[in-house]
């Protein structure tokens, strides 16, 4: 008797520890998954909405720290968040009223997520930017970001031939 209780505790006890960690796993997805929905959010806010306050309200939080040199350089030595909202919004300021994000992508774990993207300067300037951001998040705020813009030429230079659709972004050899 005393063998069987001792296995029966022994069997609950491997469930109890194997739910724990299924529990942790479910968590780190949901987190992940909502800050991912957190970063697109930001992204449609700031880039189609064009709406940096908003944007900077509800997604960003307290110290945000930008490492685009660009962006960085244009919020001037004071540092924080709201050096860094100035800064995105001359960034949109500066562009046309129909420039637009694409978003072909995202890539999250936990606490990072990375989109990937075509950044359309709008038709008269007639220029579109492959565009990878990379976020960092704490408690489901925006506290980081880098960012890699690349050049006309890469997006494609408005030069398409056999494949260039097959992967967003991608260029081909002239």
């Amino acid at each position: 008797m005393r063998h069987q209780l001792l296995r029966a505790f022994g069997v609950c006890s491997t469930i109890v520890a194997a739910s724990g960690c299924a529990t942790t796993a479910l968590l780190e997805q949901e987190l992940t998954k909502t800050n991912t929905q957190t970063v697109l959010a930001f992204e449609e806010t700031v880039y189609n909405k064009h709406d940096v306050q908003t944007a900077f309200r509800h997604y960003v939080g307290e110290d945000f720290i930008e490492h685009d040199a660009q962006l960085a350089g244009a919020a001037g030595k004071a540092a924080g968040t709201a050096a860094a909202e100035r800064a995105y919004r001359a960034l949109i300021g500066g562009e046309s009223a129909d420039a637009h994000r694409t978003f072909s992508r995202s890539i999250a774990q936990r606490e990072l997520v990375a989109t990937q993207s075509l950044w359309s300067r709008g038709e008269q300037a007639g220029v579109t930017l492959p565009v990878v951001d990379i976020y960092r998040l704490r408690e489901g705020r925006i506290v980081e970001h880098w960012d890699v813009i690349g050049s006309a030429a890469q997006s494609g230079g408005g030069r398409r031939g056999p494949g260039a659709e097959a992967v967003p972004g991608a260029s081909l050899p002239p």
